[in-house]
């Protein structure tokens, strides 16, 4: 009988250090698990900054070559129409009529083209 109760005390003790070593291994799977949510979250955040960032960067080079070649149209019109005014009012002219363009097709043209392609590079890294 004695032997009996050993027994079960022995095997209910290696029973608890099991369910003990099995609730550390949940916590320690837990806490790995959080620490990859984060590191893939910061990794995510990165890429999309450096897409932003060289963009801005492209963005700033076009519209800068943007600016210039249009001095450069104004100043080779003007002889044409007799006055610096009136070549730069061309120039300008042309601006507002693709900006009117762009205006009236901005949701279907370049937002949401962009807003798919920012969704597409955070979905296309995940696991699902």
């Amino acid at each position: 009988m004695i032997c009996l109760k050993i027994i079960v005390k022995i095997y209910i003790m290696s029973s608890l250090q099991k369910i003990e070593d099995l609730t550390e291994s949940l916590k320690k799977y837990v806490n790995t698990s959080y620490e990859l949510s984060k590191l893939e979250a910061i990794e995510q955040i990165s890429i999309l900054g450096g897409l932003l960032f060289g963009g801005l960067l492209i963005g700033l080079a076009s519209c800068m070559f943007l600016f210039f070649i249009s001095i450069a149209i104004g100043f080779y019109i003007s002889p044409w129409i007799g006055s610096n005014f009136g070549g730069f009012a061309i120039v300008a002219g042309f601006y507002l009529i693709i900006g009117v363009i762009f205006f009236a097709v901005r949701k279907k043209v370049i937002e949401r083209p962009i807003r798919n392609l920012i969704i597409w590079r955070i979905f296309s890294k995940m696991k699902l």
